[in-house]
């Protein structure tokens, strides 16, 4: 048969497995996203394992191009997504616990891993190189799992999304510090100019741009305008600087201050949820090679990489959190809702997944990392992001237990009240 034959089978495949995940995971009161991300990893370690050609299920990274797009598609829709769902005055609330917390998530991180690594043996570029794989959160699980759990609005929320997103800008200039092989000036000059078009200019004509939209008077003709101009701001960030996402967030964040962006909203999510967000999810856990255990060398650098991926995010982004709670004017630094509000900030900082295999994938093509290590360097990032993506669901369901606990009773209020309305109606 025909590749395409087979692309059509594998996206097939992993959209009833996707759904089929996120039935079982939320039995058991899990986010659903945990059980697309363990399909993946079976469908993935299929191949891995020798037991299906990835001729015939090309689900992993590399085997098809069609594939590893529709991927990216997916986070670029959950991005612009969780950018339409966003509070943007909460957004500008925290814009300093986001910077800060970015800071310390970054640097405290990169520190231990670099530090670390040198007591390890490994040269300074190296270590160097190893600390950056560090530094870059996986903004798409944080957002789908905060989605989830309605709390993306929250001020933990709205932190952590603008925060992650800072995370992504550093690592990249900070993997091209680690290899030499362009100038942070002129990266830092993108970004600034990419911010300055698509921000300004922008917030600025947005509604002259719905306005005509509206005018067109065809179906779906404020949707597939959005979506278009999304594409297009992706296109410019991942033209200028490799990341497309930042592109389609801020074209969401723009979109949210009309009522046309909240309107859309449904149906954008029909199409991610629907189609292109669980290809991500499943795509994402497909990478996720459990043959790496395998390598002991790589298994010990694996327990040192993870060990700083987790403590050093969760303490540098939750204390840069903390202690913006007192510059803030709260006067609650040392009390048990900052620390909570702080450690929800740190946790929703663990995961990793495509940003560190980028960062890695440069590291290596640039030489920053020696022949020899590549293959432990590999395995190494492979498992310390399996062990990132696994335990940040759970864990962010615990942290932000009572907030769901909240919610979920003021739905069951919600619903006595609409029943009480009905039977004084009749």
């Amino acid at each position: 048969m025909e590749p395409a034959t087979w692309i059509l089978f594998t996206i097939g495949v992993a959209l009833i497995l996707a759904k089929i995940g996120d039935a079982i995971i939320e039995r058991f009161e899990l986010p659903g996203v945990l059980g697309e991300l363990i399909m993946g990893m079976l469908l993935g370690n299929l191949v891995y394992f020798g037991i299906v050609s990835k001729d015939y299920l090309p689900i992993t990274m590399g085997s098809s191009e069609v594939i590893d797009f529709l991927a990216k598609l997916g986070i670029i829709f959950l991005l612009f997504l969780g950018a339409l769902d966003t509070d943007v005055e909460q957004l500008k609330k925290t814009g300093l616990t986001a910077t800060i917390s970015t800071l310390m998530g970054v640097f405290v991180p990169l520190i231990l891993g670099y530090f670390a690594l040198r007591y390890m043996g490994y040269s300074h570029r190296e270590a160097f190189a190893g600390g950056v794989l560090l530094t870059a959160t996986s903004i798409g699980l944080t957002v789908r799992v905060m989605m989830d759990l309605g709390v993306l609005r929250s001020e933990v929320g709205a932190a952590s999304l603008s925060a992650s997103v800072m995370d992504d800008f550093l690592g990249i200039a900070l993997i091209i510090f680690a290899v030499g092989s362009g100038s942070l000036l002129g990266l830092s000059m993108k970004i600034i100019a990419f911010f300055i078009i698509t921000g300004i200019l922008g917030w600025y004509s947005i509604d002259k741009y719905i306005r005509f939209a509206e005018r067109l008077h065809v179906e779906k003709g404020i949707l597939g305008m959005a979506v278009g101009m999304m594409f297009l701001f992706a296109a410019l960030a991942e033209g200028w600087f490799a990341a497309a996402i930042e592109g389609s967030f801020m074209m969401g964040l723009i979109l949210s201050k009309l009522p046309e962006g909240k309107r859309i909203m449904e149906e954008v999510r029909s199409i991610g949820y629907g189609l292109l967000i669980p290809i991500f999810f499943i795509h994402t856990g497909a990478m996720l090679n459990l043959t790496v255990f395998r390598n002991a060398d790589a298994i010990k650098l694996a327990l040192v990489l993870s060990t700083i991926a987790v403590i050093g995010k969760v303490a540098g982004r939750g204390f840069g959190a903390w202690i913006t709670a007192w510059g803030r004017g709260r006067d609650f630094l040392f009390t048990r809702e900052n620390f909570k509000m702080s450690l929800q900030m740190g946790i929703g900082s663990i995961p990793r997944t495509e940003v560190a295999l980028v960062d890695l994938m440069v590291a290596i093509h640039g030489g920053a990392i020696s022949p020899d290590d590549v293959p432990k360097f590999i395995a190494a990032t492979l498992i310390f992001i399996t062990v990132s993506v696994l335990i940040t669901p759970p864990l962010l369901k615990w942290a932000f237990r009572e907030e769901v606990e909240a919610q979920r009773k003021a739905r069951i209020e919600s619903r006595k009240e609409r029943i009480e309305k009905k039977k004084k109606a009749r």
